[in-house]
């Protein structure tokens, strides 16, 4: 089960906290993965841990998937350099700017919804066009696409969920569905996983008083009374690549703790 010999992964946005460990995983049991990030360095030098780690092959590439020309390259690089894509991971992340409605600019707003939407669907498309033989996409969507953050979370210091952020996952969401139902006929399936609560936890950051308040608030909310650890989301994106989930399409996978069932 879980064999990805002979396998091609497409990870974008594969070097951040959520998406590396799934590439990890994948590497682990054969896959071929390209790791790409904006930062082309920070993705080269996950590729290499992988590489060492494994003995599999991967490499890094940088991509600016605000950019349709970047993802166009991005693209046939991974067919120059192993001949086929079989599976596509969106994981890209525009970063927060911490802002509320009211002091959110437009061209912010705007942005976000250029990466996470628009570059979505861009990399659907070139990412279908060449898997030949069937495949499979994976994108990461949030519980905050389908609920609002309770404000009282966000005290201050800690910065405000922003409204674009759930919106585009609520958009990212129907994305989904809808490729689902558009390639099927071409035995692609498109999937999501839908995290919860998985703040980017360091030694240095839980120590902080401030950031131990704003885990304690997020965790009251999950039946499971605790944020998500960085390598749980992994079992899930593996599950959903894999052929063990033939059947599975248009399905959006939610990994929070229990947090969205009350």
């Amino acid at each position: 089960m879980f064999n990805f010999q002979d396998k091609v992964v497409l990870a974008v946005g594969g070097a951040g906290y959520l998406c590396s460990p799934a590439c990890d995983r994948l590497a682990s049991r054969g896959a071929s993965v390209v790791i790409t990030d904006l930062d082309a360095g920070k993705a080269e030098s996950f590729a290499r841990q992988l590489e060492h780690k494994h003995s599999t092959r991967a490499i890094g590439l940088g991509c600016d998937v605000a950019s349709e020309e970047s993802i166009k390259n991005l693209v046939s690089q991974t067919v120059e350099k192993f001949g086929r894509l079989d599976v596509l991971i969106n994981a890209a992340y525009k970063g927060s700017h911490g802002k509320n409605v009211e002091t959110m600019t437009a061209e912010e707003f705007d942005m976000t919804g250029r990466v996470q939407l628009t570059g979505g669907f861009l990399l659907a498309r070139e990412s279908a066009n060449v898997m030949k033989s069937g495949g499979n996409m994976i994108f990461f969507s949030s519980m905050y696409g389908r609920i609002s953050p309770e404000p009282q979370i966000y005290q201050e210091p800690m910065q405000p969920n922003p409204i674009d952020y759930g919106v585009v996952k609520a958009g990212t969401e129907q994305l989904v569905r809808y490729l689902a139902v558009h390639y099927a006929p071409r035995n692609i399936r498109v999937n999501a996983v839908v995290p919860g609560a998985f703040p980017h936890t360091t030694a240095e950051t839980f120590s902080e008083p401030r950031f131990q308040e704003f885990v304690a608030r997020l965790s009251k909310k999950a039946p499971l009374n605790r944020i998500g650890k960085q390598d749980e989301l992994a079992g899930p994106v593996v599950f959903l690549a894999s052929d063990e989930a033939s059947f599975v399409t248009g399905h959006c996978l939610v990994v929070d703790g229990g947090w969205t069932i009350w």
